[in-house]
């Protein structure tokens, strides 16, 4: 007689576990997970927290917890500006500035106006700009007899006001998106003490700006190299005044303060000016900023970074200027010059729908997270976590992440752990959310991907990360 196969009832006792697992991991934190005690310890409702980790080799859910509840993603966002962009306009996409004239050249002066036409390149930093201003010497100006105008026409944006958010106006996460946007408009405070003494010099420096140092040295304890002085800015005539009071004490060491402190055309034509000045080139106007006529002559255009390098600065380091230039450039890049909050965020919807990516709880507003209406839910960010890895650009998107231990957002997190460098996450945080989405390779050699959004009063920075590294260790081990 015949033995029955064993095959068909192994089949069915493994699916019948997978299935139970999965029913039992869907419901609840698993124990060893550390979560629920973090949370209670930290007055955090599991009704606060959606999760939804995924194999993503098969999509086999491992994890979920409240992953339809509409929820505030902060900079959890940017993977979705980032990815449709990518997608949309290739990784190799550069932007161009391009500089004109209007008035004739003759024995190295301009007489007439030097105009910037701005491309919106997201990542114009000094060093480039440089480039820029050396170009233009080389095509033979080196006195400009007018003014310098910047054309800011490939984006239609209302007026920027850069405390609306929070209040604070100056601080370099608040900056607006500008077609000419230089450097970030960030200017760095480098304090350093010195043989008794603090001095403070900008980098970059600008133009007519004036730093008043008044900070004296001190010898005592440092409680943290922000206290005990103060910094103001104040405008006298064309005079940018950076004043700095109090009591710096030397062993805090050198301290940097990165501040925003006047609109992005001014710092531009700042900064051109001071660069331009330093090569030895003269210029007796002033800003304008106005569209350059259709008589204007070309002189030079300049190409950006490649797409796929700036999603990672966008992504690594969290920079929401950026995110809102790319934004803007994708709308310009399907609908035409000028490119609008609208045509920005109609892209994005045209991208979803064409790779019928459904996101129906999607509220987008600027696509950087510096929202406080954005919306999107746990399950919508692991689809999208799920087709940037089936995408034919996922080696550009993934390397785009901060690596766990090693860089960007997540360089000094779960250090000497295991953990290092195997996980690529993209972390977000405002008042009262902390996120964070990505891939983890296991110890076992699987791949997840692994999306977490909390959404409480209570969590900040600091608790934040415990929750979210507990989750990360609990997968790594699973």
């Amino acid at each position: 007689m015949m033995k029955r196969p064993v095959w068909p009832i192994v089949i069915y006792l493994m699916w019948s576990s997978l299935l139970t697992y999965s029913s039992v991991f869907s419901a609840e934190i698993p124990p060893s997970t550390n979560l629920t005690d973090l949370l209670n310890k930290y007055g955090i409702p599991k009704s606060s927290v959606s999760i939804d980790i995924r194999e993503v080799q098969n999509q086999t859910p491992v994890l979920i917890l409240n992953r339809d509840i509409p929820r505030n993603p902060a900079s959890v966002i940017k993977l979705l500006t980032t990815l449709s962009s990518l997608e949309l306009l290739g990784p190799a996409y550069n932007w161009e500035t391009h500089y004109l004239r209007e008035g004739d050249l003759v024995d190295g002066v301009l007489k007439g106006d030097l105009i910037m036409q701005g491309g919106g390149d997201p990542f114009l930093t000094v060093d480039r700009f440089w480039r820029h201003v050396q170009s233009i010497r080389q095509r033979g100006i080196q006195h400009i007899r007018g003014d310098f105008v910047i054309d800011n026409s490939l984006f239609d944006i209302p007026p920027h006001n850069p405390g609306a958010f929070d209040g604070k106006a100056t601080r370099l996460y608040n900056v607006g998106p500008s077609a000419s946007l230089v450097n970030f408009s960030a200017t760095q405070f480098i304090i350093r003490p010195s043989d008794g003494k603090i001095s403070i010099f900008a980098d970059p420096p600008l133009s007519n700006l004036h730093i008043e140092n008044n900070l004296k040295a001190g010898n005592g304890k440092c409680n943290g190299p922000q206290s005990g002085w103060s910094f103001e800015t104040t405008t006298r005539e064309n005079r940018l005044i950076a004043r700095f009071n109090g009591r710096y004490q030397s062993r805090c060491g050198q301290y940097s303060l990165g501040r925003n402190l006047i609109s992005n055309e001014q710092y531009t034509f700042r900064l051109f000016e001071q660069l331009w000045l330093a090569s030895g080139g003269t210029i007796d106007g002033n800003l304008k900023i106005t569209n350059a006529s259709q008589n204007a002559i070309p002189i030079v255009s300049q190409p950006s970074e490649s797409l796929s390098d700036i999603i990672s600065s966008i992504n690594k380091f969290s920079n929401n200027v950026m995110a809102r230039q790319l934004l803007l450039t994708t709308g310009f890049h399907l609908y035409g010059k000028p490119a609008t909050l609208e045509t920005g965020m109609g892209a994005i919807q045209s991208w979803l729908d064409h790779h019928a990516l459904s996101m129906p709880n999607l509220v987008l507003e600027n696509g950087s997270g510096l929202s406080r209406k954005a919306r999107v839910t746990a399950k919508e960010l692991a689809d999208l976590l799920d087709h940037g890895w089936r995408s034919n650009y996922r080696p550009e998107f993934l390397s785009s992440f901060s690596l766990s231990a090693l860089d960007g957002t997540m360089r000094k997190r779960l250090k000497e752990t295991p953990i290092q460098g195997r996980a690529r996450i993209k972390t977000g945080l405002i008042n009262g959310i902390r996120s964070m989405a990505g891939y983890l390779h296991s110890k076992s050699g699987h791949h997840y991907s692994v999306v977490m959004m909390i959404d409480s009063k209570k969590v900040n920075y600091w608790n934040g990360n415990q929750i979210q590294d507990a989750l990360l260790s609990w997968l790594y081990y699973r």
